[in-house]
């Protein structure tokens, strides 16, 4: 789970300053990385609001600084890193107001921020009841659901979760906001969905058999 962040954050990284090394160890004068992400603290999220099984959140911060020979070059990388992850809905940053890390960690104070995460982790349905009378099969026939996450003014929203929690599930919307399912039962006409996105969860009842691509449409001022 917290490795998937490391791994998300390390590519976000490397889209924002091409070529520069990531080191995710705590900060260390002798690094020869250009970039550090050391996970610095874990706090409470709330779970979401409206949903019945809200999954298990918490906040991840990672302590965001920069190193090289060249200090204008560390500070130019630092500055593209902090104006990436201000412009970035899915993040948020705040600025570490006293020296006890750093005093703490023996090195010397370095122009740094904290970049915040969401970490979800789903809590799955209760166990089913035993099954007292003889099982029956029955073939069901399946068909692809295909959609789209957007937001308000019908902006596309990348990166959602999508999951179909009765069937066990998920997948995520690309950068077009499209996602899809290979196979939902036919005979499901009514299916419930929920979408993560934007630290919020919005579940949706979607007719199968309507026309696709379905719309999500997620109403970010009830979240």
């Amino acid at each position: 789970m917290i490795d998937d962040v490391d791994r998300q954050l390390t590519s976000w990284v490397a889209e924002v300053v091409p070529g520069a090394t990531v080191t995710l160890d705590g900060p260390d004068p002798g690094t020869t990385a250009d970039v550090g992400l050391h996970l610095f603290e874990l706090s409470d999220l709330p779970p979401a609001r409206g949903v019945e099984q809200p999954p298990l959140q918490v906040l991840l911060g990672y302590l965001v600084t920069t190193w090289g020979a060249d200090t204008a070059a560390a500070h130019k990388r630092l500055g593209d890193l902090l104006f990436a992850a201000l412009q970035d809905s899915d993040y948020e940053v705040k600025f570490p107001a006293d020296t006890a890390f750093w005093n703490a960690a023996d090195v010397p104070p370095r122009p740094s921020f904290v970049l915040t995460v969401p970490l979800r982790q789903s809590v799955g349905p209760p166990p089913a009841p035993p099954v007292l009378s003889p099982l029956r099969l029955l073939a069901v026939g399946s068909h692809t659901l295909e959609g789209v996450v957007l937001g308000p003014g019908d902006v596309t929203i990348a990166d959602a979760f999508v999951e179909i929690p009765a069937l066990e599930l998920s997948t995520r919307a690309d950068t077009r906001g499209r996602f899809r399912f290979a196979a939902v039962p036919a005979g499901a006409t009514a299916l419930q969905l929920r979408v993560s996105a934007k630290a919020q969860e919005f579940p949706f009842t979607v007719d199968s058999s309507a026309p696709q691509p379905v719309t999500l449409k997620l109403d970010l001022a009830k979240g």
